[in-house]
Protein backbone atom coordinates (compact mmCIF):
# COMPACT_ATOMS: atom_id res chain seq x y z
CA UNK A 1 0.00 0.00 0.00
CA UNK A 2 2.86 2.34 0.81
CA UNK A 3 4.48 1.75 -2.54
CA UNK A 4 1.13 2.21 -4.33
CA UNK A 5 0.59 5.60 -2.68
CA UNK A 6 4.12 6.62 -3.57
CA UNK A 7 3.51 5.78 -7.23
CA UNK A 8 0.29 7.77 -7.30
CA UNK A 9 2.09 10.78 -5.80
CA UNK A 10 4.80 10.54 -8.41
CA UNK A 11 2.20 10.41 -11.22
CA UNK A 12 0.45 13.51 -9.86
CA UNK A 13 3.70 15.44 -9.66
CA UNK A 14 4.63 14.45 -13.19
CA UNK A 15 1.21 15.48 -14.51
CA UNK A 16 1.44 18.82 -12.68
CA UNK A 17 4.87 19.48 -14.15
CA UNK A 18 3.65 18.52 -17.66
CA UNK A 19 0.65 20.85 -17.45
CA UNK A 20 2.86 23.64 -16.13
CA UNK A 21 5.24 23.28 -19.10
CA UNK A 22 2.33 23.17 -21.55
CA UNK A 23 0.96 26.44 -20.16
CA UNK A 24 4.38 28.07 -20.59
CA UNK A 25 4.55 26.84 -24.19
CA UNK A 26 1.06 28.17 -24.98
CA UNK A 27 1.96 31.55 -23.52
CA UNK A 28 5.15 31.60 -25.57
CA UNK A 29 3.21 30.72 -28.75
CA UNK A 30 0.75 33.55 -28.05
CA UNK A 31 3.60 35.99 -27.57
CA UNK A 32 5.20 34.91 -30.86
CA UNK A 33 1.83 35.34 -32.64
CA UNK A 34 1.40 38.88 -31.27
CA UNK A 35 4.93 39.84 -32.36
CA UNK A 36 4.35 38.41 -35.87
CA UNK A 37 1.05 40.28 -36.22
CA UNK A 38 2.71 43.53 -35.16
CA UNK A 39 5.53 43.03 -37.67
CA UNK A 40 3.04 42.20 -40.46
CA UNK A 41 0.96 45.28 -39.60
CA UNK A 42 4.02 47.54 -39.79
CA UNK A 43 5.00 45.94 -43.09
CA UNK A 44 1.53 46.49 -44.59
CA UNK A 45 1.57 50.11 -43.44
CA UNK A 46 4.95 50.65 -45.10
CA UNK A 47 3.75 49.34 -48.45
CA UNK A 48 0.36 49.52 -50.11
CA UNK A 49 -0.94 46.30 -51.59
CA UNK A 50 -3.99 46.90 -53.73
CA UNK A 51 -6.11 45.23 -56.34
CA UNK A 52 -7.04 47.71 -59.03
CA UNK A 53 -10.10 46.96 -61.14
CA UNK A 54 -9.85 49.04 -64.32
CA UNK A 55 -12.72 49.18 -66.82
CA UNK A 56 -13.95 45.64 -66.32
CA UNK A 57 -10.55 43.95 -66.29
CA UNK A 58 -7.63 43.67 -63.87
CA UNK A 59 -5.01 46.01 -65.27
CA UNK A 60 -2.77 45.60 -62.20
CA UNK A 61 -3.37 42.53 -60.02
CA UNK A 62 -1.91 42.41 -56.50
CA UNK A 63 0.53 45.05 -57.64
CA UNK A 64 2.94 46.57 -55.12
CA UNK A 65 2.58 50.34 -55.38
CA UNK A 66 5.58 52.25 -54.09
CA UNK A 67 4.97 55.59 -52.45
CA UNK A 68 3.96 58.27 -55.01
CA UNK A 69 6.72 60.59 -56.21
CA UNK A 70 7.13 63.71 -54.14
CA UNK A 71 4.29 66.11 -54.87
CA UNK A 72 3.89 69.85 -54.29
CA UNK A 73 2.20 70.99 -51.09
CA UNK A 74 -1.02 71.55 -53.06
CA UNK A 75 -1.81 68.43 -55.16
CA UNK A 76 -2.62 68.98 -58.82
CA UNK A 77 -6.35 68.94 -59.60
CA UNK A 78 -7.30 66.71 -62.54
CA UNK A 79 -10.70 66.65 -64.28
CA UNK A 80 -11.59 63.23 -65.73
CA UNK A 81 -14.19 63.68 -68.49
CA UNK A 82 -15.39 60.17 -69.44
CA UNK A 83 -18.93 58.99 -70.17
CA UNK A 84 -18.34 55.38 -69.07
CA UNK A 85 -19.26 55.40 -65.35
CA UNK A 86 -17.02 52.48 -64.38
CA UNK A 87 -13.97 53.77 -66.21
CA UNK A 88 -14.50 57.30 -64.91
CA UNK A 89 -14.70 56.07 -61.30
CA UNK A 90 -11.63 53.84 -61.74
CA UNK A 91 -9.52 56.65 -63.15
CA UNK A 92 -10.56 59.08 -60.41
CA UNK A 93 -9.79 56.49 -57.72
CA UNK A 94 -6.42 55.60 -59.23
CA UNK A 95 -5.33 59.23 -59.56
CA UNK A 96 -6.35 59.92 -55.96
CA UNK A 97 -4.35 56.87 -54.87
CA UNK A 98 -1.33 58.30 -56.65
CA UNK A 99 -1.50 61.59 -54.77
CA UNK A 100 -3.59 63.79 -57.08
CA UNK A 101 -6.92 65.46 -56.49
CA UNK A 102 -9.37 64.22 -59.14
CA UNK A 103 -12.99 64.90 -60.06
CA UNK A 104 -15.04 62.95 -62.60
CA UNK A 105 -17.51 64.27 -65.17
CA UNK A 106 -19.76 62.10 -67.36
CA UNK A 107 -20.24 64.64 -70.19
CA UNK A 108 -18.88 67.87 -71.61
CA UNK A 109 -21.95 69.71 -70.31
CA UNK A 110 -21.28 68.50 -66.76
CA UNK A 111 -17.67 69.69 -67.07
CA UNK A 112 -18.79 73.11 -68.38
CA UNK A 113 -20.92 73.59 -65.25
CA UNK A 114 -17.77 73.38 -63.13
CA UNK A 115 -15.23 75.04 -65.48
CA UNK A 116 -13.95 77.76 -65.72
CA UNK A 117 -15.25 78.73 -62.28
CA UNK A 118 -13.19 75.84 -60.93
CA UNK A 119 -9.60 75.88 -62.15
CA UNK A 120 -8.15 72.50 -63.16
CA UNK A 121 -4.46 71.82 -63.66
CA UNK A 122 -5.06 69.04 -66.19
CA UNK A 123 -7.87 67.46 -68.22
CA UNK A 124 -7.97 63.70 -68.81
CA UNK A 125 -10.40 63.73 -71.70
CA UNK A 126 -12.28 61.10 -73.71
CA UNK A 127 -12.93 61.97 -77.37
CA UNK A 128 -16.28 60.20 -77.88
CA UNK A 129 -18.59 62.00 -75.46
CA UNK A 130 -22.35 62.54 -75.64
CA UNK A 131 -23.15 66.07 -76.78
CA UNK A 132 -19.94 68.04 -77.34
CA UNK A 133 -17.09 65.70 -78.26
CA UNK A 134 -13.72 65.71 -76.53
CA UNK A 135 -12.26 67.60 -79.49
CA UNK A 136 -14.83 70.37 -79.02
CA UNK A 137 -14.07 70.49 -75.29
CA UNK A 138 -10.35 70.82 -76.04
CA UNK A 139 -11.06 73.63 -78.56
CA UNK A 140 -13.20 75.51 -76.05
CA UNK A 141 -10.72 75.14 -73.19
CA UNK A 142 -7.76 76.17 -75.35
CA UNK A 143 -9.43 79.47 -76.27
CA UNK A 144 -8.98 80.85 -72.76
CA UNK A 145 -7.05 78.32 -70.67
CA UNK A 146 -3.53 76.89 -70.68
CA UNK A 147 -4.43 73.84 -68.60
CA UNK A 148 -2.87 70.55 -69.64
CA UNK A 149 -4.95 68.20 -71.81
CA UNK A 150 -4.38 64.46 -72.11
CA UNK A 151 -6.68 62.66 -74.56
CA UNK A 152 -7.61 59.10 -73.56
CA UNK A 153 -9.62 57.39 -76.26
CA UNK A 154 -10.34 54.23 -78.22
CA UNK A 155 -9.87 56.23 -81.45
CA UNK A 156 -6.15 55.75 -81.99
CA UNK A 157 -5.54 55.98 -85.75
CA UNK A 158 -3.00 58.48 -87.08
CA UNK A 159 -5.81 60.80 -88.22
CA UNK A 160 -7.43 60.64 -84.79
CA UNK A 161 -4.15 61.55 -83.12
CA UNK A 162 -3.57 64.43 -85.53
CA UNK A 163 -7.09 65.72 -84.83
CA UNK A 164 -6.59 65.46 -81.05
CA UNK A 165 -3.23 67.20 -81.06
CA UNK A 166 -4.57 69.81 -83.48
CA UNK A 167 -7.42 70.50 -81.06
CA UNK A 168 -4.88 71.44 -78.39
CA UNK A 169 -4.10 68.17 -76.59
CA UNK A 170 -0.65 67.89 -75.00
CA UNK A 171 -0.70 64.07 -75.15
CA UNK A 172 -2.86 61.49 -76.91
CA UNK A 173 -3.21 58.01 -75.36
CA UNK A 174 -5.10 54.87 -76.27
CA UNK A 175 -7.50 53.43 -73.69
CA UNK A 176 -5.40 50.27 -73.94
CA UNK A 177 -2.60 52.16 -72.16
CA UNK A 178 -1.67 50.89 -68.71
CA UNK A 179 -2.34 52.92 -65.58
CA UNK A 180 1.38 53.58 -65.21
CA UNK A 181 1.53 55.12 -68.71
CA UNK A 182 -1.53 57.29 -68.00
CA UNK A 183 0.01 58.52 -64.76
CA UNK A 184 3.37 59.15 -66.43
CA UNK A 185 1.71 61.19 -69.21
CA UNK A 186 -0.17 63.30 -66.67
CA UNK A 187 2.98 63.96 -64.65
CA UNK A 188 4.97 64.79 -67.80
CA UNK A 189 2.41 67.37 -68.97
CA UNK A 190 2.13 68.90 -65.50
CA UNK A 191 5.92 69.05 -65.21
CA UNK A 192 6.26 70.85 -68.57
CA UNK A 193 3.53 73.31 -67.63
CA UNK A 194 5.19 73.96 -64.27
CA UNK A 195 8.57 74.60 -65.88
CA UNK A 196 7.01 76.92 -68.47
CA UNK A 197 5.22 78.86 -65.73
CA UNK A 198 8.43 79.27 -63.73
CA UNK A 199 10.33 80.40 -66.83
CA UNK A 200 7.60 82.88 -67.71
CA UNK A 201 7.60 84.35 -64.18
CA UNK A 202 11.39 84.65 -64.31
CA UNK A 203 11.29 86.25 -67.76
CA UNK A 204 13.34 83.45 -69.33
CA UNK A 205 12.97 82.72 -73.02
CA UNK A 206 10.32 83.95 -75.41
CA UNK A 207 6.62 83.15 -75.17
CA UNK A 208 5.60 80.05 -77.09
CA UNK A 209 3.01 80.92 -79.74
CA UNK A 210 -0.33 79.29 -79.02
CA UNK A 211 -1.73 77.00 -81.72
CA UNK A 212 -4.61 78.33 -83.75
CA UNK A 213 -7.91 77.17 -82.31
CA UNK A 214 -10.50 78.75 -84.62
CA UNK A 215 -12.19 77.51 -87.76
CA UNK A 216 -12.05 80.19 -90.46
CA UNK A 217 -14.56 80.47 -93.30
CA UNK A 218 -13.50 82.48 -96.37
CA UNK A 219 -16.65 83.79 -98.04
CA UNK A 220 -14.86 85.03 -101.16
CA UNK A 221 -12.55 82.08 -101.74
CA UNK A 222 -15.15 79.46 -100.75
CA UNK A 223 -12.69 77.77 -98.41
CA UNK A 224 -12.77 76.45 -94.87
CA UNK A 225 -9.56 76.52 -92.84
CA UNK A 226 -9.29 74.09 -89.93
CA UNK A 227 -7.38 74.95 -86.72
CA UNK A 228 -4.53 72.66 -87.83
CA UNK A 229 -3.98 74.83 -90.94
CA UNK A 230 -5.55 72.52 -93.53
CA UNK A 231 -7.99 74.11 -95.98
CA UNK A 232 -11.00 72.59 -97.71
CA UNK A 233 -12.67 73.80 -100.89
CA UNK A 234 -16.42 74.25 -100.48
CA UNK A 235 -19.38 74.13 -102.82
CA UNK A 236 -21.78 77.06 -102.92
CA UNK A 237 -24.37 75.15 -100.86
CA UNK A 238 -21.74 74.17 -98.26
CA UNK A 239 -20.58 77.80 -98.03
CA UNK A 240 -24.15 79.02 -97.38
CA UNK A 241 -24.77 76.25 -94.85
CA UNK A 242 -21.60 76.96 -92.86
CA UNK A 243 -22.04 80.72 -93.19
CA UNK A 244 -25.38 80.49 -91.42
CA UNK A 245 -23.89 78.40 -88.60
CA UNK A 246 -20.79 80.61 -88.27
CA UNK A 247 -23.09 83.61 -87.86
CA UNK A 248 -24.52 82.06 -84.68
CA UNK A 249 -21.78 79.91 -83.09
CA UNK A 250 -23.00 77.55 -80.37
CA UNK A 251 -26.62 78.42 -81.25
CA UNK A 252 -29.05 76.21 -83.13
CA UNK A 253 -30.04 77.37 -86.62
CA UNK A 254 -33.40 75.95 -87.66
CA UNK A 255 -33.58 73.58 -90.60
CA UNK A 256 -36.34 75.63 -92.18
CA UNK A 257 -34.11 78.72 -92.08
CA UNK A 258 -31.25 76.79 -93.69
CA UNK A 259 -33.52 75.52 -96.45
CA UNK A 260 -34.72 79.08 -97.08
CA UNK A 261 -31.11 80.33 -97.42
CA UNK A 262 -30.43 77.50 -99.87
CA UNK A 263 -33.50 78.41 -101.90
CA UNK A 264 -35.26 75.13 -101.15
CA UNK A 265 -38.90 74.74 -100.11
CA UNK A 266 -39.67 73.33 -96.70
CA UNK A 267 -40.55 69.72 -97.44
CA UNK A 268 -39.83 66.36 -95.88
CA UNK A 269 -37.61 65.30 -98.78
CA UNK A 270 -35.59 68.53 -98.63
CA UNK A 271 -35.15 68.14 -94.86
CA UNK A 272 -33.73 64.67 -95.45
CA UNK A 273 -31.47 66.04 -98.20
CA UNK A 274 -30.21 68.71 -95.79
CA UNK A 275 -29.32 66.08 -93.18
CA UNK A 276 -27.52 63.98 -95.81
CA UNK A 277 -25.59 67.03 -97.03
CA UNK A 278 -24.47 67.84 -93.47
CA UNK A 279 -23.24 64.25 -93.00
CA UNK A 280 -21.33 64.38 -96.30
CA UNK A 281 -19.71 67.67 -95.30
CA UNK A 282 -18.51 66.23 -92.00
CA UNK A 283 -16.96 63.23 -93.79
CA UNK A 284 -15.37 65.52 -96.36
CA UNK A 285 -13.71 67.68 -93.70
CA UNK A 286 -12.54 64.65 -91.70
CA UNK A 287 -10.90 63.09 -94.78
CA UNK A 288 -9.35 66.36 -95.96
CA UNK A 289 -7.86 67.73 -92.75
CA UNK A 290 -8.02 64.90 -90.21
CA UNK A 291 -10.27 66.86 -87.86
CA UNK A 292 -13.89 66.46 -86.88
CA UNK A 293 -16.13 69.27 -88.09
CA UNK A 294 -18.03 70.41 -84.95
CA UNK A 295 -21.41 70.58 -86.66
CA UNK A 296 -24.03 68.92 -84.49
CA UNK A 297 -27.72 68.33 -85.09
CA UNK A 298 -29.90 69.85 -82.40
CA UNK A 299 -32.85 67.50 -82.53
CA UNK A 300 -36.12 69.33 -83.00
CA UNK A 301 -34.27 72.61 -83.65
CA UNK A 302 -31.64 72.47 -86.38
CA UNK A 303 -27.84 72.51 -86.53
CA UNK A 304 -25.18 74.02 -84.24
CA UNK A 305 -21.50 74.84 -84.81
CA UNK A 306 -19.92 74.07 -81.45
CA UNK A 307 -16.44 75.58 -81.66
CA UNK A 308 -14.68 78.93 -82.03
CA UNK A 309 -15.06 80.28 -85.56
CA UNK A 310 -14.76 83.39 -87.69
CA UNK A 311 -15.70 84.54 -91.17
CA UNK A 312 -13.17 86.35 -93.36
CA UNK A 313 -13.51 87.99 -96.74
Amino acid sequence: MHELNLDVGNDSAAKFEQDHCKNHLNAFDSLISVICCQMLSRRMQATKLDLIEFHGRHMISRHLFPSPPSLPLTPSLIAVVEDDPGLCADLVEFLQLRGFEAQGFRSAEAFYRAWPKKRFDLLLLDVSLPGDSGLEVAHRVRETDTTGIVMLTALDTDNDQVAGLGAGADAYLSKRSSLEVIEAACRSVLRRLGMAKVAHMAGIGTPTPQPKTRWCLSSQQWKLEAPNGHTIDLTHAELIFLGALFGKPSEAVEREQLLGLLGKPDSLSNLRNLDNAASRLRRKVQQACGMELPVRPSYGKGYTFGAACEVSA
